[in-house]
């Protein structure tokens, strides 16, 4: 029986580190292509309706030539005479070059040792871009698109 070569399998990341969020990233992106379908989207308002769930939403709200800014959110109203609620609400920046997608993150009060801080940034955007690819497999799965 032959042994497998060393260093012939390449190990997953591991959960919480940079390597891990520039995985997470790339899975983003993959998945958000499957929900717009390929498509580089316009400035602007778009819906996903779907029988087994909510609707979506999700508007574009900054492109260029290498990238483009979304908002995804579901719009909870369940008092007519109140405005709806938007929830979960993630900005996502999309970079075509370089196939990645990433929650953009929001302000993190920071502490007086620059690592702390940056280690919180860290686990924040782990959060974040886990639960964006978790929430897109789900989406996929209720037969949500955006074409």
């Amino acid at each position: 029986m032959r042994e497998p070569i060393q260093g012939a399998i390449i190990p997953p990341p591991l959960p919480n580190t940079f390597a891990g969020l520039m995985e997470v990233y790339e899975d983003n992106y993959i998945k958000l292509r499957k929900l717009c379908d390929n498509i580089n989207p316009n400035i602007g308002q778009y819906l996903s309706v779907s029988t087994a769930d909510l609707d979506l939403h999700m508007q574009i709200i900054e492109r260029s030539r290498y990238t483009y800014t979304l908002i995804l959110s579901y719009h909870f109203n369940s008092d007519k005479t109140m405005a709806p609620v938007d929830y979960p609400q993630l900005t996502v920046r999309v970079y075509h070059d370089a196939m990645q997608a990433e929650v953009l993150p929001e302000v993190i009060e920071g502490s007086n040792s620059s690592s702390q801080y940056e280690n919180k940034r860290l686990l924040q955007r782990w959060r974040d871009n886990r639960f964006l690819s978790k929430w897109l497999s789900f989406l996929l799965r209720r037969g949500h698109s955006f074409y």
